[in-house]
């Protein structure tokens, strides 16, 4: 498949959250997806859609669709949440999922799930980037977020967050947590 030039692509995520403080349920509202813009210039995002597998195929609805007027400037990471709790006060550059159950990604093999793989799709249906993760070549590990290596590079391999900087996941900030 060809995929138009990387300026915009997926540069972290988190496939299975920690746990709700206290519980044994993870909390699914802390799932993400982090874009990065390594362009120019400011790219409109309006009708792009992050997908998983399951409403890639149209078996459900995007999980998130952009709305008009959403703008990632140049140097910058946009960060979709998968529930309002998640969604840090005052956060620029950051929405909660708008597809109705939440990013929903499976869990992975070594979390009792299949895998699944993370889409960005542009308005027009092309798929811009997309990540696959499932046991091997990459577990899945509670709290443990995939990451590009190097961070902020298209053209990056995939490692754990924690691999790539010093922290296990970064929403919204570069792998070793300082700003975009």
């Amino acid at each position: 498949m060809t995929r138009p030039t990387q300026q915009v692509f997926i540069n972290e995520y988190l496939a299975q959250p920690d746990n709700v403080s206290g519980g044994t349920t993870p909390d699914y509202d802390q799932q993400f997806v982090e874009l990065y813009n390594a362009g120019p210039g400011s790219v409109d995002l309006s009708g792009w859609k992050i997908h998983d597998a399951k409403s890639y195929s149209g078996a459900d609805a995007a999980r998130h669709t952009f709305t008009t007027g959403t703008v990632l400037p140049a140097g910058k990471g946009y960060v979709v949440y998968s529930g309002v709790s998640a969604l840090p006060q005052g956060a620029t550059y950051a929405t909660v999922s708008n597809g109705g159950q939440g990013l929903r990604f499976d869990r992975g093999i070594n979390q009792s799930g299949a895998g699944d793989t993370v889409y960005l799709v542009r308005a027009d249906g092309t798929v811009q980037d997309s990540h696959s993760y499932a046991n091997p070549p990459m577990d899945v590990y509670q709290g443990y977020s995939f990451n590009r290596k190097p961070d902020a590079s298209a053209t990056g391999t995939w490692d754990y967050g924690y691999s790539v900087g010093s922290l296990f996941a970064t929403p919204g900030r570069r792998a070793n947590g300082t700003a975009f």
